[in-house]
């Protein structure tokens, strides 16, 4: 009986042991890093940009960031860390025989952030692309900390994009183009009055965010959209207002970005040479009149619209690429407070389409 006491706890030991080896750490630091950075596919173990690493490096924004100090707690665990502008991005290879848990830690500022992951194979070929829930940081604490499997041979990129903060830079240049355009007295009034509105808006949305008001921020930002919406109309009735019209368009995007993020529209994208398939969840706490969802360029016929889904609910399709498209790119609606918060999902780069209201 005491032998095979000793073993089991030999056995458990060996794999407590067996555990720890299979579990590592990676930090990044706000500090700039001194060492140069390889080209992508060297990071990744490729002799050549085979497969989609090119499009990966420049959706990393591998030769343009700043280099950002990173640790790992293991040789064979890769791990670098970018910053460019408000983006954030952590990229990470296991070169190891092993399946690996890598606990994640690092800080970002406070604001509201939209995160993606991205999955590689060795061979450089995109797994899985995902479009996670938003991420809400407070100034008390900054801290990141997240737990990602990564599987021997591969990689994932984990990206992380700050959306407060460039709403404040593009009211900034859309307020600039209003104020020295060369309107008409009556239009000018009314972009000006339209602007004041979405400024006294904005400073509501900030209180809320402070407050920790999710709710009432994500129906403050879909206010703003509709003014924005109106001051871009108005502006693009005349040629001369072409700046007016450009920095309204930004601001949309970014205003739609905040929106998504709030709401928590989670979106994995997986694909093959047969097909795309397309996951979408709800994982915020608001109830979605509508969501629809498709490949862009695919035809009418080919979109999924789907009423009242509710939190935690999901949506699932397959679709089958256009011709030529090999990295699919997804458009997802998401219909809230009477208006659509579009998305554009892809390793090229996900952007946000306008807000489009429905008619009371």
């Amino acid at each position: 009986m005491k032998l095979l006491a000793a073993s089991i706890l030999l056995s458990v030991g060996c794999l407590h042991i067996a555990w720890a080896q299979a579990q590592e750490k990676v930090r990044w630091y706000f500090q700039s890093a001194q060492t140069p950075l390889v080209p992508f596919h060297q990071f990744v173990g490729a002799a050549e940009p085979v497969g989609d690493l090119a499009s990966v490096a420049r959706w990393t924004g591998w030769d343009d960031a700043e280099n950002l100090v990173c640790e790992s707690s293991n040789e064979q665990l890769r791990a670098v860390a970018l910053r460019q502008e408000r983006t954030w991005t952590l990229a990470l290879w296991n070169s190891s025989p092993q399946k690996l848990r890598v606990a994640i830690e690092g800080e970002l500022p406070a604001g509201v952030y939209t995160t993606e992951r991205l999955t590689l194979t060795s061979g450089g070929k995109i797994v899985t692309l995902e479009r996670r829930n938003g991420l809400l940081q407070h100034t008390a604490d900054r801290k990141v900390q997240r737990t990602e499997w990564l599987q021997p041979g591969a990689g994932l990129v984990l990206r992380f994009s700050e959306r407060s903060q460039q709403i404040d830079k593009t009211l900034v240049g859309l307020r600039r183009s209003i104020w020295q355009s060369k309107a008409p007295a009556g239009m000018l009034s009314r972009l000006a009055s339209l602007m004041r509105e979405a400024d006294s808006h904005w400073r509501q949305v900030r209180a809320n965010l402070r407050r920790g008001n999710v709710r009432m921020m994500a129906r403050g930002v879909h206010r703003m959209l509709f003014l924005v919406s109106g001051i871009r109309a108005v502006a693009s009735q005349r040629a001369a207002l072409k700046e007016v019209t450009d920095e309204a368009e930004s601001l949309i995007d970014g205003l739609s970005e905040l929106s998504s993020a709030l709401l928590n529209v989670v979106v994995t994208v997986s694909w093959d040479e047969q097909a795309a398939k397309v996951t979408v969840i709800n994982a915020g706490s608001e109830l979605w009149k509508a969501l629809r969802f498709a490949l862009e360029d695919a035809a009418a016929g080919d979109t999924v619209v789907l009423a009242n889904v509710r939190p935690l609910e999901r949506a699932e399709a397959s679709f089958q690429p256009p011709d030529g498209q090999t990295m699919p790119v997804v458009v997802v609606s998401v219909l809230f407070n009477n208006g659509y918060s579009r998305l554009r999902v892809s390793c090229r780069g996900v952007e946000s389409g306008e807000e489009e209201e429905v008619e009371q």
